[in-house]
């Protein structure tokens, strides 16, 4: 009688003939995993202050949307506008159903849809955020399961209005400041020149020659139904070929380190170097295979590179319904200017992301970038109609290029009878994470807060 032929000991099999252990995480994927040219990959970008939403949301219809207007918020991101999906009308229904609003609870609900607890004195959730989640359901592929980042010291380290990720007891996961310490992370181990990287590359794909012929030759020792699942396992190792043969897997080489220059990262001036450094190192993090999973939070008490020196908290957000005019027009001005420079941050990541050629396409192709706040209208600090953007190809999961109106054509506060009750047509945010979660192939049909079940087509 055939014995069982399990994936631990088609592994040990041929382990023992080819000693495949850069590898041999890939052996024990899933079929749908092989199947795939490239992993899927997640990226969550957190920017606060609110908006208007005059200047956020796109003109036109959800098929036809248009970002490319005067002061548009989202216009930076134009050239990749077919790589978009603008979800208008998404609240935190779990903040202001359960009595709070504003600023507060922001940016631990962002990806966790959990109620905020406050008895131990500080802001947690009760569960896990979604990148914890699919870092657990996708990480174990990769050396690090995720990355937390953040692009300036504001508030001093881990401070509640910085943090977005969080362990399933409602931990806060410890987010990097310093890109320098985040390239000895990633890169301390990996060889340095682009001849090292190359030959690194034949030597992998020399000991993958070897596995697909040790393999096959294997097969014909096994019975009918141990042949199919051995067939699972050389439909992975030929697609790790593949990408290991393709244009991308040249990009893995280890990048120059970040400049000792930047040595400040309290020093409001270096948040843009700071910034671009974290996002250069997601790119090459990605090109390598080294995680697949990441967050970022950029704050912004002021922006002083872009003519912005006052407080964007106190004397910006909250003076934009300001009624006497030149002053309204200005404020307001100043506020876009603000979310413009977010948007640009966002467009430069795509692009750089775009750049790196993988299997038929771009790692750009194969990534979901969700990119959220803590406000919808500035001054009116609610959580309602939070400006949400999924960006990115998302490796075919969602059909981009588009708008989702979810809550057209109503005004959100009409008949709201304030914080601890419902509002009518309201959809919760908690249905996208449950969304995205899925398309990482997690088993969930609700994410954060028990209350709120469902999922959003975005197909």
């Amino acid at each position: 009688m055939p014995r069982d032929f399990s994936r631990r000991s088609i592994l040990k099999l041929l382990s023992g003939t080819a000693m495949a252990a850069p590898f041999a995480h890939l052996l024990t994927s899933s079929v749908a995993e092989a199947a795939d040219a490239a992993p899927l990959r997640f990226i969550a970008l957190f920017t606060p202050h609110g908006l208007l939403p005059e200047y956020w949301v796109p003109k036109g219809n959800d098929t036809s949307f248009n970002i490319d207007f005067e002061n548009s918020v989202l216009q930076p991101l134009q050239r990749h506008r077919d790589k978009l999906l603008v979800l208008d009308g998404l609240d935190y229904r779990v903040l202001y159903e359960h009595g709070r609003t504003g600023h507060e609870g922001g940016p631990v609900t962002f990806l966790t849809g959990s109620q905020v607890e406050v008895s131990s004195g500080d802001e947690l959730p009760n569960n896990a955020s979604l990148d914890q989640v699919i870092g657990n359901a996708v990480g174990g592929s990769t050396q690090f399961r995720s990355l937390q980042l953040h692009a300036f010291e504001q508030f001093g380290a881990q401070h509640v209005y910085n943090s977005i990720s969080f362990t399933e007891n409602g931990s806060r996961v410890p987010f990097e400041l310093n890109p320098a310490n985040v390239y000895k992370r990633l890169f301390a181990s990996m060889g340095g020149s682009e001849a090292e990287a190359q030959a690194l590359l034949t030597r992998r794909k020399s000991l993958l020659d070897y596995l697909i012929k040790d393999a096959t030759r294997l097969k014909s020792r096994l019975a009918a139904a141990e042949g199919t699942k051995l067939d699972t396992h050389l439909a992975a190792l030929r697609d790790i070929e593949r990408r290991l043969t393709s244009s991308g897997a040249l990009s893995c080489s280890k990048p120059a380190a970040p400049s000792g220059a930047v040595n400040d990262l309290g020093e409001i001036n270096n948040m843009p170097v700071l910034t671009e450094l974290h996002m250069d190192l997601i790119a090459r993090a990605f090109a390598c295979d080294l995680t697949r999973v990441v967050t970022m939070t950029i704050p912004g008490p002021s922006m002083p590179w872009i003519g912005i020196d006052e407080d964007i908290h106190n004397d910006i957000a909250h003076r934009t319904d300001t009624q006497s005019e030149p002053a309204r027009t200005e404020i307001r001005l100043r506020m876009v200017a603000v979310q413009r420079w977010y948007a640009e941050q966002v467009a430069r990541l795509m692009d750089t992301l775009k750049s790196i050629p993988e299997g038929s396409g771009t790692v750009l192709d194969n990534t979901v970038i969700l990119w959220g706040n803590e406000l919808g209208d500035a001054a009116g600090h609610m959580n309602v109609s939070i400006p949400t953007v999924l960006a990115g190809g998302a490796g075919g999961k969602f059909r981009m290029g588009r708008m989702l109106s979810l809550r057209p054509g109503k005004d959100p506060l009409g008949d709201w009878k304030g914080p601890g009750k419902p509002l009518l047509g309201a959809v919760e945010h908690n249905k996208l994470l449950t969304t995205i979660a899925q398309a990482f192939g997690v088993n969930v049909d609700r994410f954060g807060h028990e209350d709120y079940v469902g999922t959003l087509n975005l197909t």
